[in-house]
Order: structure tokens, then sequence, then C-alpha cells
């Protein structure tokens, strides 16, 4: 079953990624989550939160800050890779990542 995830950029540039079955079977909600945090811990980013708590949500909306906008109009695989990954360790039927609200 393909899935699309939208991203909403600070500039307002709104995408939609298709992914396919293949990509979001990639991933179980265990490996999706460490996915995420390896690729977060790698990029060298911290968390926003004042009690020093790694919430997914911040992990995910800081690594789509990590994409060029040019990134998201012609999607790598890397993005490809991330936004699967997003997708399957959010568990949620629709994802949206508005990077300009700074919110899922």
């Amino acid at each position: 079953m393909e899935q699309q995830v939208s991203v909403v950029l600070k500039s307002g540039e709104r995408y939609g990624v298709q992914l396919s079955a293949a990509e979001l079977g990639a991933f179980d909600a265990q490996s999706a989550r460490h996915w995420i945090a390896e690729t977060f811990g790698k990029a060298g980013l911290e968390t926003p939160n004042p009690m020093g708590k790694v919430l997914l949500v911040d992990q995910v909306l800081m690594l789509a800050l990590e994409f060029k906008s040019e990134t998201y109009a012609a999607p790598t695989d890397d993005l490809r890779r991330f936004l699967a990954a997003a997708y399957v360790a959010m568990g949620r039927p629709v994802l949206s990542i508005d990077l300009a609200g700074y919110k899922l």
C-alpha cells in the first residue's frame, strides 16, 4: 500500500512525497524509531526540549529541517528513507510535516 507524506516548508512551499509499499515495508515501528534516533545523533542535532527529553516529534521535525527545499522538490533516496521511517515511526494513517508551524 502506498502512502503520501505531506511537507510544508518554512517558506510555505508544499510538497507531497508518495512512498511505495516497499519503502514503507523496510521498517517496523521499532526499527523506524531506532533509525530516526540514530540519524538524529549522527547529524549532531540536540533536542530543543528544555527538560532534555528527546521526543520523536522533535527528532522528525529537526531532521526534516536538515533537507533543502530542492530535495523536497526532487526527492532523493535519503529523503525518501527518512520520510518512510517517519511515517512508520509515527504510526498515523496520514503524516503531514509542517515546518512553518513546527508541528506534525
